[in-house]
This record gives C-alpha cells, structure tokens and sequence, in this order.
C-alpha cells in the first residue's frame, strides 16, 4: 500500500528575450509585450495560490530590458508606430502597421475579440481580392487605430485585462481616438513597473526562488569549447575555427549573478543554463561561480546512464532524483526535467480543455508517485522528484485564456491534494548514493547542440565571432576603461544563443533577418570601440533569404478530382502549411508530416497531406472544431467520431491514403464559414507528429 508523504514537484518556468536594443531602440516588441502577459501573470497568479511554490530563472539580458520599459521610457518600433496617429501614416508605414499589428495568434489572440476579428477579415478579403497588391488602401484611419489599440490590448495579460483602464477599452471594442491609445500605451508601463517587485515580494515570503541564466544566453559548452558539439553528435560539422573561450561562459555567469544580486536583493543559487545545455567543462564554470543548482534535460541523464531512448511504457525512475555533480571539492546539484510532462505544457495541452488538461496532469503525478513508491517504497518521498522546466511565456498564447484557466485548475488541485507538494530547488534533498562525477554533453534539444552549430551559417557566424574575439585580444590593450568595458559588452551580447538559433534553415520566421542584422551589429560595435576597421564581411548578410513561403491562405476555391490525384494544378489557390523541422518538442519517427493543403468548394473542404511514408501501423488524426467538430482517424480503416460517437454518415467523406492522403469532408448542411483543424500522426497513444505544435489551422471558407 501507498503511504500518505507527498511527491515533491518543482517547477521552473524559464523567461527569456535576447537583446533587440539597437541605436536606441528596440528592434522587436517582445520583451514589452510578454511582460504586459506573461512575466506579470506567472508571477501574479501565485498571489491566488500561497501552497504553490514556484521558481523563475530570468535571462539577465531580458532583465535589463524589462528595467529599461520600466525606468527609462524605453519604446521599440512597433511602440513608435503604435504612438503615430494614422493621419500622419506613410505608404510604408501602413503596409508595415498590417504587418506587425497581426502578430499575434489568430484563434486566441485576434478571433477572441469582434473588432480585431473584423479588421483581420477585412485584411484577408484585401489580400485575396482585386486589391491584393495593395490592402492597406482598403483600411481607413479609424480601422489602423483600432487596429494599433486592438493590438497593444490583446497582449494584455489576464490578471490585468479586467483593470482600469482595459476593461473600458474592451466594452468599447471600437471607434477609439489618439487620447484613449496614449492612455494604453502608457498603462502598459504600469504594468511592468510591478514585475520585478512583485517577483522580489514573493521570493521574500519563500513561494518562490529566483535563478538566471548566463547574462545574454550563451550556449556555455559551446563557448568553452566548440569543439564539444562532436562529442554530442560525432557527425557534426564544425567551423573551420574552434572557439574556445572558458573565461567568457565563466563572464557571462558573474555578471549574471551581479545583475540578479542588485535587482533582488539576494545572491541567486540556482541557474537554467542556457537551453539546458550542460558538458563538464560548463559544469564546473558554473560550480566555481558559487551556483548550488542547475537544470538540463532527462535526456542528458540518459546518455550518461547508457539507459538509451524513452519507449511507450517507459519508467527510468532515475530522472524522478536530484544528483550532486562532484567538481573538485564543489558539489553542484542537477536536476533532470521530466521532458515528456514539460512538454505537454509546452505544446500540447494547448489543444484540450484546462479542466481535462490539469486533471490528466495530476493523473500523470500520480502515477509516477504510484511507480516510485512501488519501487523503493515510501521513505523515497523525502527525496524523489518530479522537475517540471520549460519556457513560460511562448506556450500561453495558444491556450484559452492564455493558460490561466488551466493554471488555475492545476494549482488548485495540487494545492488540494495532499499527494503532491510543490517545493523550490533549493528545498530538494539528494541522496549521498546520487553523484555524478561525468556529464554526456548536449542540450534539451535531442541531446546535443545541432541548433546552434554544424549548419553552413552557423558556423560561418561562429568563424565571426572568433575573428571579432581576436581582434579584441590584439587591440584591447591601451584603450580606456569605458571603451575597453563596452566592446566585450558588445562581445557577449555577440555570443548570445539566439542568433544561432536563427540562422540555416532548422528555423523559419518573418524576423529572421531582423536577428541576422542585430548579431552583424553588435559584431561592427566591437571594432568601433576598439577603434580599428569594421572587416567587410560584417557588412554582408549572413542568413539566406528563403523565398518560399512556410505557409499560405487559400485564395479562391478548388474542386480538385479524387481520380486524377497526380494533378497538382488542382491545388493551385489551395493554403498550405509547409511542416519543416522544429524545436525537437516531438519524437519524429516513422511516418512524419510534410506539407498539409486545404482549401474549399461550395460542398466540401479539401485536405492534401503530404507525408514522408505511407501509412501502414500509425494513424494520421485529422481533428475538425469548425465547421463541425469531427475527429477522423486513418489508419487500416477510416473511422469518424463526432462528440464522442463513431459514425460512418456524418459528414460526408472521400479520401485516398498512400504517401499522400487526400480528403473531401461534406460541409453543404453546416452554416458555419470558417474551419479549423490539427493533422497528427499516432502509433498507438504515442503522438509521433503534429501541425501545427500548438493551436489549430484556421482559414476563412470561400
């Protein structure tokens, strides 16, 4: 029988934005607008909830930005253009206002308010229409202000929304002037002045811990040595050049640590190394940098266990253990995130009810106490764990209610359940028998560091960078104190993981230049306050410019014939979602999702999934929730249930199944001008793949 001690559970929800400061200003939003969201809500919610313990590790670049909103009026380019009144618009102002002030998700983010619904069908009927070329003609000054209120409001967090003065701008929905936009913008400081504070509050009455990251993200092992990245993938590809520089990743810790020291008013012991990414040469930076815990993933643990990849009724109960990593006469201790349960959060609860999604949460809890305590019976409890560690800001835009209804019923349940008990890193014991003296290399990402290097544009950045740390080497000397502090300023920024991030082709995004240009400039600031020639390679783009596009809207209707599927031309006007490689969130083996186009006629919507293999043990789960919510499932046969009952009638359904599957799903009998839908591959309970990772494919029926 189960004894009554509680599974402890430690959350660590990582926040993190690179640096987009650039001449000024700030070159992207994200940082105003995940504070106004997320940094203030994680953080808030807890004030509901004083059993539930948390803890927050921070990038200290990101810190800074959100010090810099908060106390020195800092604005970034959509802030300015959201100040503009749109009177005063010029032709590339409006076509950017289009741009930037769509972006955010459209299920949960534009769709959930009338307004901002209307201006996005109006952009879409523009788009598709005689005026194509030029959309923003159709958009009078009255639609771009709305449209730049709507926007800056639909960032609003939920703790805040119902707040004066947001709550007056969503009862008005429309018609706002230049008085009532200022009032919002500003009120968004207000938000992030309390953020800081608050964190510091609550660390203070011991429900939460704070911890960061290296100062600007670096990826540690890669910056003591890229030579790394072929102990964790012997394929790799390395730059022609090795990096190797210890004393920047054991910079990036101590500036890091005196940052979060100033803003908190205490020492942080713990650290979420950038991306979980863990060697022992990082390892043993991070220890002589005084850090008494760290974080990386469970995939690490196995690689240096040998117990080999997760199966379906996988246990490896050692995960559910913290471990002392013995460096010299330091003892560093480690935890091993649950990569399965952080990632549910992270991409897939998103798709089902918080109420469901928290409960099957706990279940899962759980279960794993039931194995642990069945394993090495109760007095395990004073040590096991179960470390939950992931992003805490990007998931939420894909949930209801940006995730707080399912943060809601989540803590209210562990605060109810007498089972499970939430507790700091810090509060965690570890076994005298749990030490590890080695660690296998890698990162949460598959276990190694492919992301950040082995692609020709990664290296060629890492070949930059090495080239730029050399010149600071041979010109630093002599320079004063202020210019010789700014250019290895410049230097770490430089070394931040982000830019790596974006650069080859793993990595798609309408800002992906937008990084490009930031790492070449903080690149050319290095030689400007050494004072010696910018090299011209500095000035030239490093990242391709990829042409295709990732995705696409329908636009006009297509009625492509089942007995002449090998005419492409038939899905020429159709969307598509072009499914490339992702974040690794997803084990993709066997059958794997390539491309997914869709689009509709006047009696059914078309779906053409393009897959890697054909069909044969796995299912391919084509999920409707509008027009009608209907799950079909392919696989040996076709099965259709509707609200949960299996039937054959409704709607009517064609389909083809081979390397391509094509379908026709009767929509003639429903009202409805809008669908939505998720395309998955199963092997049994097991979700293989899926697009999209989070939230739905929408488009508008024509």
């Amino acid at each position: 029988m189960i004894g009554s001690a509680p599974l402890n559970v430690v959350f660590v929800w990582h926040h993190h934005q690179p640096y987009y400061k650039c001449e000024g200003i700030y070159r992207l939003p994200w940082v105003r607008m995940h504070a106004i969201k997320d940094y203030w809500d994680m953080v808030r919610i807890l004030d509901d909830y004083p059993q539930i313990k948390q803890a927050f590790n921070f990038s200290p670049s990101l810190l800074e930005q959100i010090q810099d909103y908060a106390l020195h009026d800092a604005k970034d380019e959509a802030y300015i253009l959201s100040e503009k009144d749109p009177l005063k618009f010029t032709d590339d102002e409006r076509v950017r206002a289009l741009k930037i002030f769509f972006l955010a998700n459209t299920e949960r983010m534009i769709r959930r308010y009338p307004r901002y619904a209307e201006l996005h069908d109006k952009l879409i009927a523009s788009s598709t229409g005689s005026m194509r070329d030029t959309p923003q003609a159709n958009f009078n000054e009255q639609d771009f202000r709305d449209l730049q209120v709507w926007w800056n409001l639909a960032w609003i967090g939920e703790y805040s929304r119902f707040d004066p003065p947001f709550k007056m701008f969503l009862d008005k929905q429309r018609n706002f002037t230049e008085e009532e936009k200022y009032l919002l913008l500003r009120s968004q400081v207000d938000i992030i002045r309390k953020i800081i504070p608050h964190h510091v509050a609550a660390s203070k009455r011991g429900q939460v811990e704070m911890a960061v990251s290296p100062y600007f993200h670096p990826i540690l092992p890669l910056l003591s040595d890229t030579d790394v990245a072929l102990k964790a993938n012997k394929r790799a590809s390395l730059p022609h050049i090795r990096f190797k520089q210890p004393e920047d990743a054991s910079r990036q810790i101590e500036t890091a640590i005196a940052y979060a020291k100033q803003l908190f008013g205490r020492i942080p012991r713990g650290m979420w190394p950038s991306e979980g990414s863990v060697s022992d040469a990082a390892l043993r930076i991070i220890a002589e940098n005084n850090v008494r815990w760290v974080g990386t993933d469970e995939t690490i643990l196995r690689n240096t266990l040998a117990v080999g990849s997760p199966g379906l009724d996988d246990k490896f109960l050692e995960r559910y253990f913290a471990y002392n990593y013995l460096s010299g006469k330091q003892k560093l201790k480690i935890f091993f995130r649950d990569h399965g349960l952080s990632d549910l959060i992270g991409f897939s609860y998103s798709r089902r009810g918080p109420d469901e999604a928290a409960q099957d949460f706990v279940n899962r809890l759980l279960s794993i106490r039931g194995s642990l305590a069945n394993a090495y019976g109760d007095k395990v409890f004073q040590f096991a764990v179960v470390p939950i560690i992931m992003d805490g800001e990007n998931a939420w835009e894909f949930y209801q209610s940006d995730g707080k209804d399912f943060l809601r019923t989540l803590y209210y349940l562990m605060s109810n359940d007498s089972r499970l008990k939430t507790v700091l890193p810090s509060e965690v014991k570890v076994m005298n028998a749990n030490f590890l003296k080695h660690v296998e290399p890698g990162s949460w990402i598959d276990g190694n560091f492919n992301i950040w290097i082995g692609d020709t544009e990664e290296n060629q950045a890492w070949e930059m960078l090495y080239q730029t740390r050399v010149a600071f080497d041979k010109y630093v000397a002599g320079k004063d104190r202020n210019a010789r502090d700014e250019a290895y300023r410049e230097l770490m920024i430089a070394e931040g993981s982000d830019w790596f991030w974006w650069y080859g082709s793993k990595h798609q995004s309408p800002e992906k230049q937008e990084f490009d240009q930031l790492f070449r400039y903080h690149i050319r600031r290095v030689y400007s306050f050494l004072g010696v020639p910018v090299p011209a390679a500095a000035e030239q783009p490093i990242s391709r410019s990829f042409s295709e596009p990732t995705s696409k809207q329908p636009t006009r209707r297509i009625t492509p014939r089942f007995d002449a599927p090998e005419g492409e031309a038939q899905w020429e006007g159709a969307g598509f979602v072009e499914h490339g490689i992702t974040h690794g969130a997803m084990q993709k083996t066997g059958v794997a999702l390539k491309r997914i186009s869709y689009g509709n006629d006047e009696k059914n919507i078309y779906l053409k999934i393009d897959t890697t293999n054909e069909v044969s043990a796995e299912s391919v789960i084509i999920e409707l929730v509008s027009p009608d919510s209907v799950t079909i499932e392919i696989g040996d046969k076709i099965c259709l249930r509707r609200e949960g009952r299996v039937t054959g009638k409704l709607p009517s359904i064609r389909y083809l199944v081979g390397d391509t599957i094509w379908l026709a799903i009767g929509i003639y009998n429903l009202k409805s001008d809008e669908a939505a839908f998720t395309v998955s591959v199963r092997d049994g309970k097991e979700v293989l793949d899926c697009v999209p990772e989070q939230g739905t494919i929408g488009f508008k029926l024509i």
